[in-house]
């Protein structure tokens, strides 16, 4: 999974999805933006070194992110592809997801203190 896979790695993103794109509730457009980067999204997060479970979750945290920053969005090809856009946003989302699970893991147990290990401030 290293590359990506059919001719649709190659074709631009269109300007005319990313402008549906605006509009949340224009379920169709999000479905096709959903289907042609779902992929590409859940590699960078596998690349990243994330499992099948936590992967899935960048993807739908990275879509979640999306639709809350997608109807301000204005594509300049100028500043580069989309594609590589994405690959940004979704590496911030590993980022994120990676910062809040070390933040979940529980403390570590406490263990009785040891004669030897009284220290005197």
């Amino acid at each position: 999974m290293s590359t990506e896979h059919g001719t649709d790695a190659f074709l631009p993103t269109r300007q005319s999805l990313l402008s549906r794109l605006r509009d949340c509730q224009d379920q169709d457009g999000w479905r096709e933006f959903f289907d042609l980067y779902w992929r590409l999204i859940y590699r960078v997060a596998r690349q990243a070194g994330l499992d099948d479970a936590a992967a899935q979750d960048v993807v739908q945290n990275t879509f979640i992110y999306l639709t809350r920053r997608m109807p301000k969005f204005r594509y300049d090809p100028a500043r580069g592809s989309f594609k590589s856009w994405l690959r940004r946003v979704t590496r911030s989302r590993i980022s994120v997801f990676r910062r809040r699970a070390e933040a979940k893991e529980p403390p570590l147990p406490e263990l009785p203190l040891e004669e030897n290990d009284v220290s005197v401030w």
